[in-house]
């Protein structure tokens, strides 16, 4: 064999092994970019899951002195161009602890807010309290913190059924003599946005039901 043949049979296989690397290049990246995906939607499910069954929990109830104007069991969804909100009281609270002064009362609040270390990113925020305060929806910040949920969110929206009306609300405010007192929506629906990856709003729709409509008793 020659020299130029043997330049020539390497030149063919460091060719053929360019070729397979870049082959096996490519599949690991795909891999990779499927299991970022899959996570991403995984994260996106498990927020709207979530949101779903603690919202179906939700419910208000009797015990209240005649004096008291606090409201301590409250469904409070309030629109805004930023995003919206909603403040609810729920069974969803979990004990974590055994002798935990707590029970499955709570009060949960969802909302938009940006990321305090890079305000370019808007996060979706989960806030509870351990037990019912009483306090207003801007105050509960005092009591509770705030965590992410889902990570860079383009939007948020709630809508309510009314059937009274027999229409979609923005809002529902139980704690406003003026809109919806003292009563519940059968069927929430959530909308979710997301910016994917080619910079494009993604929507997630879901809608949960009441099954609770009747203020409860817990004194009996």
């Amino acid at each position: 064999m020659t020299l130029i043949e043997v330049l020539v049979a390497m030149a063919i296989v460091t060719i053929m092994m360019l070729s397979v690397w870049n082959s096996f290049s490519a599949t690991i990246t795909a891999t990779e970019m499927t299991e970022d995906i899959q996570v991403r939607y995984a994260a996106i499910r498990n927020s709207m899951d979530r949101m779903s069954s603690e919202v179906a929990s939700s419910y208000l109830s009797f015990n209240r002195r005649p004096e008291e104007v606090r409201h301590f069991t409250m469904f409070e969804g309030r629109s805004s161009t930023s995003g919206d909100s909603l403040t609810f009281s729920s069974f969803s609270h979990l004990r974590i602890r055994k002798d935990a002064n707590e029970s499955d009362q709570t009060v949960i609040q969802y909302f938009l807010a940006d990321d305090p270390d890079d305000s370019s990113r808007t996060h979706l925020y989960r806030r509870e309290t351990k037990r019912l305060t009483g306090d207003l929806p801007e105050d509960l910040r005092r009591y509770a913190p705030a965590y992410v949920m889902c990570e860079d969110v383009d939007s948020l929206e709630f809508r309510y059924w009314d059937p009274t009306r027999e229409e979609w609300l923005d809002e529902w405010r139980t704690t406003a003599v003026d809109q919806q007192p003292d009563r519940l929506p059968p069927r929430v629906e959530i909308k979710l946005g997301i910016m994917n990856d080619d910079r494009e709003v993604q929507y997630f729709v879901t809608q949960t039901t009441l099954p609770m409509q009747e203020k409860i008793d817990l004194g009996k």
